[in-house]
């Protein structure tokens, strides 16, 4: 697999874990309130199982797709348009030409920092959130929600502004637009969620 091949899957990785982060809340007590107990109450499922499809586009370049699956707190699998990866404890594996091979670079302690606790733990840095409305979201019930965000993934600084739809059955985000801007570069992402606990993780064969 190519360098640049490999700078695209872990770019699309980083836009999509960034977004796992907590929104930012306003001074709006009841709506801080409110969206607190909602991310509290999915960082609480240590088994949460969930698929997360996006597509990225800048001003330069075809739009980034790719489509990434989680086990909290430490299982991933995520393909683009051209590239793979596997993250397990037990070590990371890339797609290579459709040849699988283990890679010496340690990718769990980076998502480390992205697991439930960690999410719980950033929450004291948000800001500015504004509560739309209601929506839908697939024929789904949703609360709409607008924050700032300004985050730093594996060094990288990225900020932004994003809209974030709530189920209003059980409050985990169904779908994520962002507006962003990391390392000089502005994006566009729409990132959409389903939650499957039939959903494996293993290592490739």
């Amino acid at each position: 697999m190519s360098s640049i091949r490999s700078l695209r899957l872990i770019g699309a990785l980083i836009v999509i874990i960034a977004m796992l982060a907590p929104p930012a809340f306003a001074e709006d007590t009841a709506a801080r309130a409110e969206l607190i107990g909602l991310w509290e109450k999915m960082t609480q499922r240590k088994d949460l199982a969930f698929r997360v499809t996006s597509v990225t586009t800048t001003k330069k370049g075809k739009p980034l797709r790719s489509t990434m699956q989680v086990r909290w707190p430490n299982q991933f699998h995520m393909k683009t348009d051209d590239s793979e990866m596997v993250i397990l404890p037990s070590g990371t594996w890339m797609n290579a030409g459709g040849r699988w091979m283990k890679i010496p670079v340690d990718m769990q302690k980076i998502v480390a920092q992205y697991t439930p606790e960690m999410t719980r733990k950033s929450i004291e840095g948000t800001r500015n959130v504004q509560f739309v409305g209601l929506d839908t979201v697939n024929g789904k019930p949703v609360k709409v929600y607008t924050y700032d965000f300004n985050v730093e993934v594996m060094g990288i600084n990225s900020s932004g502004t994003s809209k974030i739809f709530l189920s209003v059955v059980d409050g985990y985000p169904l779908r994520v637009e962002s507006t962003g801007k990391a390392m000089g570069k502005e994006s566009i992402t729409v990132a959409d969620y389903e939650y499957d606990d039939s959903i494996r993780i293993s290592a490739p064969d």
